[in-house]
């Protein structure tokens, strides 16, 4: 099952690199309504094909097709910008490591922190480099990657406090 996870991920990542983020500069790249629609769509097939692959739960499923869509959105924008590109590389890696290795998945809990940090991170660098209120409102893209990751966040805190509580179901 590893091996098929890792040549999926391989697929679909080899698959991006064909296209130009947006930017100022004229280039036949994506439009944003195209990445998000390219990153809706990996997502989907992503969800889909994992659930068939793997018996997780579904909170950590949706988890993962949260983390595929910000992380795709930021590969499609790092092609010109290796910031970006890091932290899409950076949260799709993270996520997925418990589901490649054995030893990865026996630090879920320390993975699920990392890239909590990251996601934070990610999120709080958008509103550090955008100033601009009336910028943000029109950024359909940038706001929908914060979206899924609050949820991702919001999901990380929720298995981590269930986590918790089967460790120690008498609540002390």
């Amino acid at each position: 099952m590893n091996i098929k996870l890792a040549v999926i991920m391989t697929a679909m990542l080899t698959m991006l690199q064909t296209v130009s983020a947006h930017g100022g500069e004229e280039k036949a790249g994506l439009t944003n309504i195209q990445i998000m629609l390219i990153s809706l769509l990996v997502s989907v097939i992503f969800y889909a094909t994992f659930k068939k692959l793997t018996d997780i739960n579904p909170n950590r499923n949706f988890l993962l097709t949260l983390v595929s869509y910000t992380g795709v959105v930021h590969i499609l924008l790092g092609i010109n910008d290796f910031v970006f590109l890091l932290g899409g590389l950076g949260v799709i890696s993270v996520a997925m490591l418990p589901y490649l290795s054995k030893s990865a998945k026996e630090k879920e809990g320390v993975l699920d922190i990392i890239l909590s940090i990251i996601v934070i991170t990610m999120f709080i660098a958008y509103f550090v480099s955008n100033h601009d209120l009336h910028y943000i409102l029109e950024d359909y893209l940038g706001v929908s990657t914060k979206f899924a990751e609050a949820g991702i966040i919001a999901l990380v805190i929720k298995q981590s406090r269930s986590h918790s509580k089967q460790n120690n179901p008498s609540g002390n």
